[in-house]
């Protein structure tokens, strides 16, 4: 999902990219003393959650293009690495990590060719993680007044396609499960979801608060004050409903 860059990642927006990636990490058995390769690590929210998942014995490899809020420490390394332009500048060495994890929401450029550089350089029977944002429509069901339908798609889709870079070039192939049992990969499990989101429930909220975050990108978009300040009240009204994006998750294990 990503070259995450740090200045950019308000608590909203973490809110909805980490679910995902968490989620699928808790699905596999990663035990103290793991070697991990983590790509996109942003503002190293995930950073520190697998820190402590492989204790003091273990290793993560943390990557992005923008390092400025990753520390490193005795159990973490820092590399700053353009892989999304250039997969081949992944650090480590062949078969030799145990744990590949990679989110996306901004382009990048052979995405097959990046999940190939984190394939070799995982271990027989380590395990690769990726999660990304489609490029799904957003949907509104309910509406207070006229015309907040309009207003809604206006503000989600612009919120979709600039924060979360949500078209082709911004996420994993299509058929990512297809490209991976084509290259031998097994225990493949992909789960796509989206949700119903209320006004005044926690989903709403998020979106509430990635708009306040992205107010200046909104503006210069065609979102003015006005049309600001009606959509905050709309993602706190229990009238309105719509579709959250979509957001995906898989895991893969490396025969072995």
């Amino acid at each position: 999902m990503t070259i995450t860059h740090a200045a950019g990642m308000s608590a909203p927006l973490r809110e909805l990219l980490d679910p995902p990636i968490t989620q699928q990490i808790n699905r596999l058995d990663l035990n103290p003393g793991s070697r991990v390769l983590e790509i996109g690590a942003g503002t190293g929210h995930v950073t520190a959650y697998l820190a402590r998942a492989v204790g003091p014995t273990g290793h993560v490899a943390a990557v992005d293009d923008d390092t400025t809020h990753l520390n490193p420490t005795a159990v973490v390394d820092v590399y700053q690495r353009d892989v999304a332009a250039n997969p081949g500048e992944l650090p480590g060495e062949p078969a030799s990590f145990d744990l590949a994890v990679a989110r996306w929401h901004h382009p990048l450029a052979d995405p097959a060719g990046l999940i190939d550089q984190m394939l070799t350089r995982l271990r027989p029977g380590g395990w690769l993680v990726l999660a990304d944002v489609t490029d799904t429509e957003p949907r509104v069901y309910c509406v207070a007044e006229p015309g907040d339908e309009d207003l809604i798609n206006a503000v989600v889709r612009r919120l979709y396609y600039t924060t979360l870079d949500a078209g082709r070039t911004g996420r994993w192939p299509a058929d990512v499960e297809g490209l991976l049992h084509d290259k031998g990969i097994d225990l493949v499990c992909l789960t796509a979801a989206s949700e119903t989101w209320t006004g005044g429930g926690p989903g709403c909220g998020v979106l509430a608060g990635i708009a306040a975050h992205a107010q200046p990108t909104l503006h210069a978009l065609g979102i003015d004050a006005e049309g600001m300040d009606r959509f905050q009240t709309l993602m706190g009204d229990p009238r309105v409903a719509l579709r959250s994006v979509e957001r995906r998750g898989l895991h893969a294990r490396k025969p072995g």
